[in-house]
């Protein structure tokens, strides 16, 4: 009898297994991690048992995590919508939904070389100075890599030292501050290995740099300018295995999709309708993005019905 007592009290007093918490993995492009980051937290608290597992890179490189690595993700989310388009539809995903939009901006520090001459009028031949080093992203990894590419031909295209620019912009990146992603080239900027780089505006705001913004014509930020970003174009190495394809220029847009492999799909789509929600475009503009109202999606098929309020479908002409 004393042996059960024993037993009986030990049973007692061990508490109540808790229930398994369900992991969301998301794969992001670099430049979302801090609004995430903030939506993780916020939905996490009003769903206990969820875990949000966030992992940065470059666009191109998440989504290649999926489509060649064959790697298990619940929510793929990238800096140009057309990588979903490209690389994941029909065979990865099925809908493909735009929530915010971005621009460029160039950044520096106290410590940039030049930092207290620089302006709007002047930048192109500031950085073409030898002494100016300048940093960016391999357009073969992440869009910013391109975008920057096509804010330089834009740039040129708009009369500033035609024939020259890009050309002399090269020249002030060398090789090792040619980096893989956005999070890569801001630690150069942040650490003084370089004195400037083209970063997301949000990026830059949120880091608390200098900014000098650019004018609408070229920092890829208007919807109403994508005939004109078009005729900057720029070649890219995409997925392995598969020649360059050129890409034009074009707003920069967000946007994300959940796997048709994801395991987690019903959580994620939950995760996602709140990223859409009011709540959620309150945090992006907390961080500097601009989103979308409502956000839009092209392909629809599949989309999950917790997200259908907040997402309304784009017409396109066939």
């Amino acid at each position: 009898m004393h042996r059960k007592a024993v037993l009986i009290v030990a049973l007692l007093g061990v508490p109540a297994c808790k229930a398994r918490a369900t992991e969301i993995v998301v794969f992001h492009a670099s430049s979302l991690a801090s609004v995430l980051a903030d939506a993780r937290e916020a939905f996490e608290k009003a769903n206990p048992q969820a875990r949000i597992r966030l992992e940065p890179s470059g666009s191109q490189v998440a989504v290649r995590k999926v489509t060649e690595l064959g790697m298990r993700a619940d929510i793929v989310t990238v800096a140009d919508g057309s990588l979903i388009q490209t690389m994941m539809i029909p065979s990865h995903a099925t809908w493909n939904a735009s929530f915010a939009t971005n621009e460029i901006v160039l950044a520096h520090k106290d410590h940039s070389k030049w930092t207290d001459q620089i302006s709007e009028q002047n930048w192109a031949e500031v950085l073409s100075r030898d002494d100016v080093r300048l940093g960016r992203a391999d357009p073969d990894t992440a869009p910013i890599g391109y975008q920057t590419l096509m804010v330089w031909q834009l740039a040129e295209a708009a009369g500033i030292r035609p024939g020259a620019l890009v050309h002399a912009l090269l020249a002030r990146c060398a090789q090792e501050h040619v980096v893989h992603d956005e999070a890569e080239l801001l630690a150069l900027l942040e650490s003084r290995a370089i004195d400037y780089a083209f970063l997301f505006r949000s990026t830059a705001e949120d880091h608390h740099l200098k900014i000098l913004s650019l004018p609408a014509e070229i920092n890829l930020s208007r919807p109403e300018l994508a005939s004109h970003y078009a005729v900057a174009r720029v070649a890219v190495r995409m997925q392995r295995g598969q020649g360059e394809r050129t890409v034009s220029g074009s707003p920069i847009v967000y946007s994300l999709t959940i796997p048709t492999g994801a395991p987690q799909r019903e959580e994620a789509a939950r995760f996602v309708a709140f990223l859409l929600s009011g709540a959620g475009r309150k945090l992006l503009l907390r961080r500097g993005f601009h989103p979308l109202l409502p956000a839009t999606c092209h392909p629809c098929a599949g989309l999950p019905s917790s997200m259908v309020a907040f997402v309304q479908q784009e017409e396109r002409a066939p």
